[in-house]
């Protein structure tokens, strides 16, 4: 059998090419570094080509439809939250049933790599090259300042949580003070991003951002609450850097809890100027009676079916929502 040939580019270089080169992919047109640190030889031609995207949050896959989904087929495997969407290129026309491609045997994915798949290629780079913990989260804010982190750890190999600890200091942690503000980037499965507003920083302590934003929209109601929004309400939401689960709390201009609402969604993602999770569709409310529910199950399902979350990812989701009603309804 060929062995597909893959051009890999952009801030995942490395872990990538490890992952794959393990599992028979051939790298081809490898970057000078990349030969030096796998010592492969220089071939051309390729089968598959795998970029960053323009906000480097994930990469483009694209090429020969056999050995893309190959490519993929191995992320989907490796990576615990991983999300897979299926590009429509420029003046595509179709190939099959329910499959449109710019040309036949052609196929083009974009791939999400959160929280917990960035860690993982993190552990996978390191066992290459000096890594620091966060890497590629880090390399998205500023790529020069974790070069000269990794070279302070190259010479002090024995200081990587200390290292790592000063660089995501001074990278995130110093930026994110009381009264400084950040967005909330709720990216849904099927790519788009949900920027549910300008939040004030209320306190950043144990890992847990405290967040106070304006409601707006005055007339309408609260999705699953079934409240409605009034003038002067606000909500307080506390995201723990990597955890699965966002609350939101909706308050009256008096202070009033109007209900909470208990994001499920991959681990969250502190940046400097805003935390970064994709939304698994799943909730778990309190309504102002007390009432408990899990809500949108069937738009996890309806996510699963596309294509975009792993079964892995959905039933873990699920479980999640699950225990979390259990333990709110004895509180």
């Amino acid at each position: 059998m060929v062995k597909p040939k893959v051009m890999i580019r952009g801030i995942y270089t490395t872990a990538l090419t490890k992952l794959l080169s393990d599992r028979g992919f051939l790298i081809t047109e490898p970057s000078v570094t990349t030969v030096k640190r796998f010592g492969f030889r220089r071939i051309y031609g390729r089968d598959v080509l795998v970029v960053d995207r323009p906000d480097r949050q994930g990469v483009k896959v694209e090429g020969v439809a056999e050995h893309v989904e190959s490519v993929v087929q191995v992320l989907v495997d490796t990576l615990p939250d991983v999300i897979v969407r299926e590009s429509f290129p420029v003046r595509p026309i179709m190939v099959g049933v329910g499959r449109v491609n710019l040309h036949p045997g052609y196929l083009s994915f974009d791939i999400e790599f959160p929280y917990g798949s960035k860690r993982y290629l993190d552990m996978v780079r390191g066992e290459v090259t000096a890594t620091i913990e966060g890497h590629h989260q880090l390399k998205i804010i500023d790529s020069d300042r974790v070069d000269a982190y990794e070279s302070m750890l190259n010479l002090n190999p024995g200081m990587l949580e200390d290292i790592s600890a000063a660089a995501k200091k001074e990278l995130i942690y110093d930026r994110l003070t009381s009264g400084g503000r950040v967005s909330i980037q709720h990216v849904k499965p099927d790519g788009s991003v949900i920027n549910l507003g300008d939040a004030e920083i209320q306190c950043f302590e144990g890992g847990t951002l405290t967040l106070k934003r304006m409601i707006l929209g005055c007339g309408s109601t609260y999705d699953g609450l079934n409240v409605p929004k009034s003038s002067g309400d606000y909500a307080l939401t506390f995201a723990e850097e990597g955890s699965c689960i966002l609350r939101h709390a909706y308050y009256s201009c008096e202070g009033v809890l109007k209900g909470e609402f208990y994001n499920i969604n991959t681990p969250i993602e502190f940046y400097p100027d805003k935390i970064r999770y994709v939304d698994l569709e799943v909730d778990v409310v309190r309504r102002p009676n007390g009432d408990l529910h899990v809500i949108d199950v069937e738009r996890l399902d309806e996510a699963v079916s596309l294509g975009y979350v792993s079964s892995r990812l959905s039933n873990e989701a699920k479980t999640i929502a699950s225990r979390l009603y259990i333990q709110l309804s004895k509180c």
